[in-house]
């Protein structure tokens, strides 16, 4: 995720771009969100997900050494396709939890909802939220080395038991 579109070859578009692909599905389908909403519900995800992946981290304005500023992230902002993989079904699930809830308002008007309702829509965008942040949760490896001579840590096999 970025703000420029820096390797072309693996990247989605920006956040405004996807939005108007998954618009353009979606109100074939019979749909009634605008784009607006749609890149509201991208906005909104791809936030949570860029908190969780790590990629809001930043550095303090003190610091001038620092490669890594602040990422915003709104509709020009660049999705790779790895990202977009991960965030994808997080934002269908939200667009279908618009919906539902949407037509369940338009029932007070006459209509006759039609889909999911808006409880079943929102436990499936629940769950494609929980199982983003897994996906999105990402650490960078590292090792512990502890010394021999550590009181802490005695030099014993680990399956003795101290009494």
């Amino acid at each position: 995720m970025s703000v420029n579109d820096t390797d072309v070859n693996h990247v989605i578009g920006t956040i405004e771009d996807a939005a108007n692909d998954l618009y353009d599905e979606l109100l074939t389908t019979g749909y009634s969100l605008l784009l607006s909403d749609v890149i509201k519900v991208f906005v909104i995800n791809t936030k949570k997900y860029a908190g969780w992946s790590g990629e809001l981290q930043h550095c303090p304005k003190s610091d001038q050494s620092c490669d890594k500023p602040l990422l915003v992230v709104d509709n020009n902002t660049v999705l790779g396709v790895d990202d977009w993989l991960i965030v994808e079904p997080v934002i269908r699930a939200h667009c279908d939890l618009v919906q539902a809830r949407r037509m369940e308002g338009a029932q007070n008007l006459g209509v006759q909802p039609a889909g999911m309702s808006s409880s079943e829509a929102r436990q499936l965008y629940d769950e494609a939220v929980r199982v983003m942040q897994k996906e999105a949760f990402q650490f960078q490896p590292f090792s512990i080395e502890i010394p021999d001579d550590d009181p802490r840590y005695p030099n014993t096999s680990p399956w003795l038991w101290h009494l």
